[in-house]
């Protein structure tokens, strides 16, 4: 037997094995609670809204015409239903709901389980489409809709694109630019936004992990050669499916999927500390979803560079749109949340919040 049948062979047998242990593991693992109805007594409605370049976002809310409208954007590797969840206490738009709020529940193109399931046009976009097309295409249609301004609530991936959106960005053929009508415009349009673990720019302080991986050449290394294998793949594969295929294989397996809930795979999602175990089975269940290549690569491009960057091919020549440096074209009132760290009961011990009428 040649040395590489022979790796292929132990890596298979290591695999099987591994499924074989969460398998077993999962048989042991308490059935999780069922999902709850949360929003009882509240007006549930669909809305359809299509962006200028073809793509239909399916958009839930909880409507109380008289309130402020508010829009929740999801987060890289998301779906609107990290801010609705089925569980009672941890559902974020069902309590705003409850206090008077007019709810708007987005996800991004090619995001969100059914009945919500977005469109993408072929799965070769990139963060910049969210910021070009879905962003307006969500805010004029709630305006349109309510004949009122409303308020962005973003986490993470969310609240960096509500940034793109404020800095007025258009497409001129590859590349990306700020058009100063753009600018006013947009910023005109919201009431304000909250950005939630929302980095302006990725950067790491020194010893952090993510510091040391950025911060070598190696770690840099290991970063550029994912870059370049997930481009070259993109050609074929534009579509990296992950939250897909957990509701798709996991539904079926609810035991086996509260036990990844709680493994190094599903806190990718949450803080596992000040999250339950049904919470982080629902999060897994519902909360993740698909990224297309081209986002992949255009974030893992911010963490090798810190600065946020637009999305370019490998022929691009042009110097690179830079959001980070481009925060100052931003003038709606903002309000910039993000935990610092985390207690060993597992409540957030302290948290960072600033404000501003302009970001700097």
């Amino acid at each position: 037997m040649e040395f590489k049948d022979a790796m292929l062979y132990t890596l298979a047998a290591a695999g099987t094995a591994l499924y074989g242990y969460y398998i077993n593991e999962g048989l042991k693992t308490p059935l999780p609670g069922q999902d709850q109805d949360v929003a009882a007594g509240l007006e549930v409605e669909s809305h359809e809204f299509v962006t200028e370049d073809g793509a239909l976002l399916k958009v839930k809310r909880y409507a109380n015409p008289g309130g402020t409208p508010v829009l929740f954007c999801h987060g890289f590797q998301g779906n609107g239903f990290e801010f609705d969840l089925p569980r009672e206490g941890y559902n974020m738009a069902v309590y705003l709901a409850r206090k008077g709020y007019d709810i708007w529940i987005s996800s991004f193109r090619g995001c969100g389980p059914e009945p919500y399931d977005c469109t993408c046009n072929g799965w070769k976009h990139s963060i910049d489409d969210l910021a070009i097309y879905d962003a307006p295409a969500l805010v004029d249609g709630i305006v349109a809709k309510t004949g009122k301004k409303p308020f962005w609530i973003g986490h993470s991936m969310g609240g960096m694109v509500l940034y793109m959106y404020l800095q007025g960005v258009k497409f001129e053929g590859f590349r990306v630019v700020s058009d100063p009508d753009l600018v006013e415009e947009r910023n005109s349009k919201l009431t304000g936004g909250i950005a939630v673990a929302s980095p302006t720019a990725l950067w790491w302080p020194r010893f952090h992990p993510y510091h040391m991986v950025t911060g070598s050449s190696i770690g840099r290394a290991i970063i550029t050669a994912d870059m370049m294998w997930v481009r070259a793949r993109s050609h074929f594969l534009p579509h990296m499916r992950l939250g897909s295929n957990i509701r798709k294989f996991f539904g079926k397996r609810p035991r086996l999927l509260q036990l990844i809930s709680r493994s190094p795979i599903g806190i990718l999602l949450y803080c596992r500390r000040n999250t339950d175990h049904e919470t982080s089975t629902s999060l897994l269940k519902w909360g993740g979803d698909d990224v297309s290549a081209n986002m992949f690569v255009q974030l893992a491009d911010g963490i090798r560079n810190i600065h946020f960057r637009q999305y370019y091919p490998l022929t691009f020549r042009d110097k690179p749109y830079d959001y980070t440096m481009n925060m100052g074209l931003i003038t709606a009132p903002m309000l910039y949340i993000t935990g610092t760290r985390t207690s060993p009961t597992g409540r957030p011990s302290s948290f960072t919040a600033t404000t501003a009428s302009r970001a700097t």
